[in-house]
């Protein structure tokens, strides 16, 4: 019996990869920020609709410095989209440094799935893929940082209760 669940599990996740690369976003914390990507390798397009940082989206300003209307919008800070279709979720992370006992302190910046394929439990697996691989040694940090909604409250939770010899941290904001 299990020997088939392997076979069955094989199978599942035979389409599905994680893939380390450089954040195309800027964040004021960090210049080295990293990205744990959660890649499909059978997702060939990308939404139709404007996803947030999925889709790249240009900003328009329509204030002036001043608070002015203008008369012409500008455009205005532009917004990456990811760098390949099959990618459908992503964990934004830079180390912080070491404690004082030399231990390591991980930041995680943003973690973002697809509208398409959320409730999918695709955050779930980035957090685990991004403790599996960083989060191995006991007494590592790991903050949540600032936690806009409660699945990542959630996340957050989980993982504190899974790994009572880390120290898994974060700032409720919901």
């Amino acid at each position: 019996m299990n020997i088939l669940r392997k076979y069955i599990r094989s199978i599942l996740t035979e389409d599905i990869e994680f893939r380390e690369i450089d954040s195309p976003l800027t964040y004021q914390k960090a210049s080295n920020v990293k990205r744990l990507a959660y890649c499909e390798t059978d997702v060939s397009e990308l939404p139709e609709y404007t996803d947030a940082y999925f889709t790249g989206y240009q900003e328009m300003e329509r204030y002036g410095r001043r608070g002015q209307r203008l008369k012409k919008p500008r455009k205005g800070q532009f917004f990456p989209g990811v760098s390949d279709p099959c990618i459908i979720g992503f964990l934004d992370y830079h180390k912080q440094g070491t404690t004082r006992d030399g231990q390591p302190m991980w930041y995680l910046d943003y973690i973002n799935v697809r509208q398409d394929t959320q409730e999918g439990g695709i955050a779930s697996k980035l957090v685990d893929e991004f403790f599996k691989r960083y989060v191995t040694e006991p007494g590592t940090h790991v903050h949540f940082g600032k936690m806009m909604r409660k699945e990542v409250g959630h996340l957050k939770d989980k993982m504190a209760e899974k790994h009572p010899e880390m120290s898994v941290i974060g700032a409720k904001n919901f």
